[in-house]
């Protein structure tokens, strides 16, 4: 175990603000997604991709402070992490969905979308809210999943 593994553990405000951090970014992120993918399936009125970029900016912003709180949660408890399965599945369902919202802001740049491009569009959208909801899903069973919370437990003497 480092020290700043044990500090993050262990200090009460360092943990709480990053998994407050966390929580708060991942609702920016999956908001925007959604919001997102609502529009291009018809659900928002007077939705157009191409007024979206600003939000574009905000998620990019909201997923590299994903990043960074994920990675303080996990210096917090490395091994109930490494260990799970969950994890890494929460980690491809959330990269994916963040390829598919880089191919939806590649597409917003483009003036007007044909009919089989708009087509193929709603079908990733359809993804995009499975996998996100699949996403944050998961990232609430990682604290009852795990089978190891600490790699202190292998070298007990």
């Amino acid at each position: 175990m480092t020290a700043p593994s044990i500090w993050m553990r262990e200090s009460g405000l360092a943990f709480f603000t990053s998994l407050s951090l966390h929580s708060l970014a991942m609702a920016f992120l999956v908001g925007i997604n959604l919001a997102l993918a609502l529009g291009i399936l018809g659900r928002m009125p007077r939705f157009q991709l191409q007024n979206f970029d600003g939000y574009f900016r905000l998620h990019w912003y909201a997923c590299a402070l994903v990043f960074i709180s994920g990675l303080a949660l996990l210096l917090a408890y490395p091994a109930k992490a490494l260990t799970n399965p969950v994890f890494y599945a929460k980690l491809f369902t959330l990269a994916c969905g963040l390829l598919i919202a880089y191919k939806f802001q590649l597409h917003s740049r483009k003036q007007k979308p044909d009919s089989i491009m708009q087509s193929t569009m709603k079908n990733w959208a359809i993804i995009s809210i499975l996998l996100w909801v699949a996403t944050i899903t998961m990232g609430r069973f990682l604290a009852y999943t795990h089978e190891v919370l600490l790699a202190s437990r292998f070298f007990q003497g």
